[in-house]
């Protein structure tokens, strides 16, 4: 890949993910500054419920969307999407029931109807927008990103401002707007109408693609809301919302770990089948460099001037302006969230989902035992900590596995060599995992 289209890419995911998180910023800090602490919490907790939903859509859906994609012809595309959208309406379904439940539980009743309506409007509009990036069409993307995350921010202001602000009635803005991004992104996709028979056989190769993704990020997701979960349940929600407050300003780096994770599976596994492990990594690290200057830029900031950014954002007699040290201690765990989100992609990008899942099997136990061990001594502070040691465990060892993986490669390498001097040969060096999906993919629709 040239300088050129590498710039061009990450800058335009950058651009897209920089417009969702400067939405999820303002909607965020809105909040905070306008429901009580305990609604806040809840909303926290909400969103917890939310993204583990969202790990089973992009694992099974649109991780081996963008593995697919990447390599269709124009033709099978059509087809490919609208088997994707079907698939995405069957298992939307089943993750709308566990929300309704879930909050059933969480005994928070008022909010079960508008938190279902809002997690499946959430859902038509990621997965319209995943369809677009798995093509890298970032630019593509961004009318109907602006539309649903910074429209929603727009109006709960309006909603503020006509005469008080609820959390059902934030929960039904969000859903508005989510459905209107996702038809603004189904209006730059063509889709073929659903053929059963394809999507039963597209399922079966997704879930094959797709298992170790979702058990990766099923462990990310539980390392990262163990902290606001044993949190509410030692100190309650009030104390959440305030590990919340100090991640939102340190989320401002959100949209970069995000944005060039988005393109990283992609170019990963289009430079693996042609170049290795080793091609992958270089690819990737490209995409790695361009966005590291502002990532640690960002955590300066938070370290060095942590008061004056809770002031600004929250106000100065804000019960979140006490949260600063948990704000500095938050800003370097999130680069080492930056590095390990990163290398975790790009292990995904080579289909080694089960060394990723290793990796962060690990970094859940530090987790666990930070968690259970600082949080009830040192509350939202002993979180920060706690999070902080386990990315740094995360990091550490998604590095190490993608080294490893290298270096295995290299030893392998002699023996290949020689191999290859066969036809037979050719198919075993070549013949990596997502080729041999896509080709067993083709033997089934014969047979």
């Amino acid at each position: 890949m040239g300088p050129k289209l590498l710039i061009e890419r990450a800058s335009w995911t950058l651009v897209d993910q920089g417009v969702v998180s400067f939405g999820n910023f303002l909607l965020t800090v809105l909040l905070a500054r306008t429901l009580s602490e305990a609604d806040y919490g809840k909303f926290v907790l909400f969103l917890g419920v939310v993204f583990v939903g969202r790990v089973f859509d992009y694992s099974l859906i649109s991780y081996p969307l963008s593995v697919r994609l990447c390599v269709a012809d124009d033709e099978e595309r059509a087809g490919l999407l609208g088997n994707t959208i079907l698939l995405t309406a069957i298992l939307s379904l089943v993750l709308v029931v566990a929300v309704a439940l879930g909050t059933t539980l969480l005994g928070v009743d008022n909010i079960r109807l508008p938190a279902c309506l809002c997690f499946l409007c959430w859902q038509a509009q990621e997965t319209s927008r995943r369809c677009l990036l798995a093509d890298f069409r970032y630019r593509a993307a961004v009318a109907g990103d602006g539309t649903a995350y910074v429209g929603q921010a727009v109006l709960i202001v309006l909603l503020s401002w006509l005469g008080g602000i609820t959390l059902p009635s934030a929960l039904y803005m969000m859903s508005a707007t989510f459905a209107i991004g996702a038809l603004v992104h189904a209006s730059k996709l063509r889709f073929a109408w659903p053929d059963f028979s394809e999507a039963r056989i597209l399922a079966r190769e997704f879930l094959s693609v797709g298992k170790w993704s979702l058990v990766n990020y099923q462990l990310v997701i539980f390392r990262g809301q163990l902290f606001p979960w044993v949190l509410a349940g030692v100190a309650g929600t009030a104390a959440t919302a305030s590990l919340q407050a100090g991640a939102n300003i340190a989320g401002t780096m959100t949209p970069i770990i995000l944005g060039i994770g988005n393109a990283i599976p992609q170019v990963a596994a289009q430079a693996h089948r042609t170049a290795g492990v080793i091609g992958a990594a270089r690819a990737a690290y490209g995409y790695v460099l361009f966005g590291l200057a502002p990532v640690l830029a960002i955590c300066a900031a938070a370290v060095l001037i942590p008061e004056l950014l809770l002031r600004t954002v929250y106000g100065p007699s804000s019960p979140y302006v006490a949260v600063a040290m948990g704000l500095q201690i938050l800003a370097v765990a999130g680069v080492l969230d930056y590095i390990a989100d990163a290398a975790n992609k790009m292990l995904l990008g080579v289909e080694a989902g089960r060394l990723a899942s290793l990796v962060n099997l690990v970094a859940v136990a530090a987790a666990a035992v930070m968690a259970f061990a600082l949080i009830g001594r040192l509350g939202v502070i002993g979180a920060c900590v706690g999070l902080l040691v386990a990315n740094l465990v995360r990091a550490t060892g998604a590095v190490l596995a993608i080294a490893w993986l290298i270096n295995n490669e290299k030893s392998r390498e002699p023996a290949l060599s020689g191999a290859a001097a066969t036809p037979a040969g050719i198919e075993e060096v070549v013949g990596g995992p997502a080729e041999q999906a896509i080709a067993m993919n083709g033997r089934l629709e014969n047979d």
